[in-house]
């Protein structure tokens, strides 16, 4: 993939997807790590055990989000911006 230096925008609508819903998911999980102590300190365990697996689902989508991020940047997803 070859950036045009005349170009303001040189990161494609995609891939800027890609990036933001990647940092909601890692805002998440943060914030999830939080919920689970205080589920914890609640003395809650079942909803401890729901926010992991919260956790959990979101980390693998992450995984996932960067997978596709790489492959959009390759050029080897989407089309690229003109």
């Amino acid at each position: 993939m070859q950036e045009d230096s005349s170009d303001p925008h040189p990161l494609g609508d995609l891939a800027y997807d890609w990036i933001t819903l990647m940092q909601n998911k890692a805002q998440a999980l943060m914030a999830y790590d939080q919920y689970i102590k205080d589920a914890e300190a609640a003395n809650s365990p079942e909803c401890a055990a729901f926010f992991r697996k919260v956790h959990d689902a979101d980390k693998a989508q992450l995984a996932e989000a960067k997978a596709h991020l790489v492959a959009v940047l390759q050029g080897k997803m989407g089309s690229q911006r003109k």
